[in-house]
């Protein structure tokens, strides 16, 4: 059987990545760059609370946030737009997992912007350099093959590309985690990468 390959079914899976890595970056990390700035993380090192605790407890209180714009997203393409979920309610499933593997890995990325920034005028000259480049040609909204091949070398370094080239493979090829478990790898990669830098650079005051 020949399946139309929609152009949904190109876009909307960029469509997640770049939300993610969107709302992680800027909102996330604005939200903790806001709370160093207002002292109100170091008035939250005065409680007997671990500071691994208070990171963590934040970070999974937004990742569940996220996770409902991930699905938000999924069903809307799905009910509204045609898009393609090949095994349905296991694809719907295996698509949120990728998504909040994405959005473990941004975090990471927006610890960084948030150590890195020193007011609100460098804030978003970070983030930009971060996101700009992948939102550009990390698979986003067309294949990165159409590139040159030493861009194409350049974003398939990007974590947004594994991510977008995941969901894809898994919406509409009907790969599941295990058929796309090198871009995972190389996924969780870099989120040892990331969150090794931002422990260096993260400052509480």
């Amino acid at each position: 059987e020949i399946r139309k390959y929609k152009t949904m079914d190109c876009v909307r899976p960029g469509q997640l990545g770049f939300f993610l890595l969107a709302l992680v970056v800027f909102g996330v990390a604005f939200m903790f760059f806001n709370l160093r700035n207002t002292l109100v993380l170091k008035r939250f090192c005065a409680t007997p609370i671990s500071r691994t605790y208070i990171i963590l407890g934040e970070m999974l209180s937004r990742v569940i946030f996220q996770m409902l714009t991930a699905i938000v997203i999924i069903l809307a393409g799905r009910f509204f737009f045609g898009f393609t979920l090949i095994h349905g309610f296991e694809t719907f499933v295996e698509m949120l997992i990728l998504s909040f593997i994405g959005l473990f890995v941004f975090m990471g990325l927006g610890f960084i912007v948030c150590g890195l920034a020193n007011n609100d005028n460098t804030f978003p000259l970070f983030a930009n350099q971060i996101t700009l480049p992948q939102f550009l040609i990390g698979g986003t909204f067309f294949s990165v093959d159409v590139f040159p091949v030493w861009l194409q070398w350049i974003a398939k370094i990007m974590p947004l590309t594994h991510l977008n080239t995941a969901l894809r493979e898994v919406a509409f090829e009907g790969k599941n985690l295990w058929d796309v478990r090198l871009e995972i790898a190389i996924l969780l990669l870099w989120g040892i990468v990331v969150y090794a830098i931002s422990v260096k650079v993260f400052r509480w005051e």
